[in-house]
């Protein structure tokens, strides 16, 4: 073989062996995935994203090591060139937990407000689209799952950087505004939401707002024991919840009646309040499935030992034990965790959606979202409103929107003067102009609150949107 030959073949294995090396070392933003991303585009290290793309990486938390976090890019900011930034928290105990794989939960998302979407997984799960992966054990809304939340607040606030070293800024085109960021939560993950600014509250002070959407108080509720709705979607109430018994730490339910039902029709067995001469309650099948074992609330699974149903011997393999519950419910309630949260984000505003019929709760006086306004504005005394502002409901949602087709307008720091009487009318309708407000509402109010801290303004009422688009 010629020396020129032999020289250009020793320089192309070189070549081919850097090119090999430099892939293996190169450390990117993005996970591998197994599809074509089609529409929004996921980008690598070397990119910016841009608008309308996904981004991912991953954030380092001392609890668990590395944390998946998705950053979604608005396509059009919210103001011009710059974009506030939502964190919005995961669900955490529906059954789809106990799998490995688990999606970012992004039910509800503000992008399209002109907003920085940003979310993570818990640990230990994988999302099954961009096979990107959390490190760690997942606890389900325990202390390692919170230390996960908080880490990914504070990336989304620009105080620390993903692995590599980039900052949110670094990783997308549209100017970030560190000083609007806000928290949005749907449902239970309302309750990892409160509690992280509870128990973490100190390490993201700069945090200016949090949104939840009809988010759970107790352990009551996350089984429905105070009332469900049936497949028709009909509302069931438990005729032992007595709503003049509430307090901002409680609701009452007599058990004294409870017993269980197992037969064909239930073969998993369920919960029943016995009524004499009338219809029993029978709970709902909706409800914590954690690993193979059904939870209800301490007070209810108690009572099955109180009332003879079962004895430790007899109990069912399926069913959370008293001990269990009892260890288990108290670090994942809301309800005695207001005063930390106005200690350690004293200039905190909050915003509770919710609709005239709740998703998931029934009893007319609401008391979930009772809680959370007496904790948030009585207990904390942080700046408060029972949903969103009418103007921002005719902006974002449709022009329609008014008084009397049932979408309030009550001033900040307001509640019904009688919860039973009249929460329904203070929440708003399920349908406007031939469409589903359920997601639609909530949204409206992320962009009421983005734009009342980009304009600093908290009056109670406003008469027009504070910034056009």
């Amino acid at each position: 073989m010629k020396t020129g030959h032999k020289l250009f073949y020793v320089f192309l294995s070189f070549a081919i062996i850097f090119i090999f090396l430099s892939g293996c070392a190169e450390n990117t933003l993005t996970e591998p995935t197994d599809h074509l991303v089609s529409e929004p585009t996921t980008q690598t290290a070397a990119e910016q994203a841009s608008r309308g793309d996904i981004a991912y990486t991953h954030i380092q938390c001392p609890e668990n090591g590395k944390i998946a976090v998705r950053i979604d890019v608005p396509a059009k900011p919210r103001y011009r060139e710059s974009a506030p930034v939502v964190v919005v928290a995961s669900t955490w105990f529906v059954e789809k937990h106990n799998l490995k794989n688990t999606p970012f939960h992004l039910e509800f998302n503000p992008v399209n407000t002109g907003v920085v979407v940003i979310t993570h997984l818990w640990p230990g799960k994988t999302d099954p689209d961009s096979r990107i992966s959390s490190e760690g054990e997942y606890d389900f809304g325990g202390p390692d799952s919170l230390a996960a939340l908080r880490d990914t607040i504070r990336f989304a606030l620009g105080k620390i950087p993903d692995i590599n070293g980039k900052y949110l800024d670094d990783l997308i085109a549209p100017q970030v505004l560190y000083e609007n960021v806000g928290m949005f939560a749907s449902s239970h993950a309302g309750v990892v939401a409160t509690n992280v600014m509870a128990y973490f509250g100190e390490t993201f002070p700069e945090l200016k707002y949090f949104v939840g959407r009809e988010n759970p108080t107790l352990a009551e509720m996350y089984p429905l024991e105070i009332g469900h709705y049936n497949p028709q979607h009909k509302p069931v109430f438990n005729p032992f919840y007595d709503p003049d018994t509430y307090t901002p730490t409680s609701v009452s339910v007599d058990y004294t009646t409870l017993g269980w039902i197992e037969n064909d029709t239930f073969p998993e067995g369920r919960p029943v309040f016995t009524v004499p001469g009338g219809q029993d309650y029978i709970l709902g099948d909706k409800g914590p499935n954690i690993n193979g074992k059904r939870w209800f609330s301490h007070p209810l699974t108690q009572a099955l030992i109180d009332n003879n149903i079962f004895t430790s011997q007899t109990w069912p393999d399926d069913l959370a034990t008293p001990e269990q519950t009892a260890d288990f419910w108290p670090y994942r309630e809301t309800i005695h965790n207001y005063e930390a949260i106005g200690e350690k984000l004293p200039e905190l505003r909050i915003l509770l959606p919710f609709a005239a019929n709740d998703h998931v709760q029934t009893a007319p006086d609401k008391p979930h979202i009772r809680q959370a306004y007496d904790g948030f504005q009585k207990t904390a005394g942080l700046w408060t409103r029972l949903n969103c502002d009418l103007v921002y409901v005719r902006s974002e949602v449709h022009t329609s929107a008014s008084k009397d087709l049932g979408f309030p307008d009550n001033p900040a720091n307001t509640e019904p003067r009688n919860w039973e009487k009249e929460a329904e009318n203070w929440g708003f309708e399920g349908r406007l102009a031939g469409e589903m407000t359920a997601r639609t509402v909530p949204l409206a109010g992320v962009a009421e609150m983005a734009d009342r801290v980009q304009a600093n303004n908290w009056l109670p009422n406003l008469d027009e949107v504070l910034f056009s688009r």
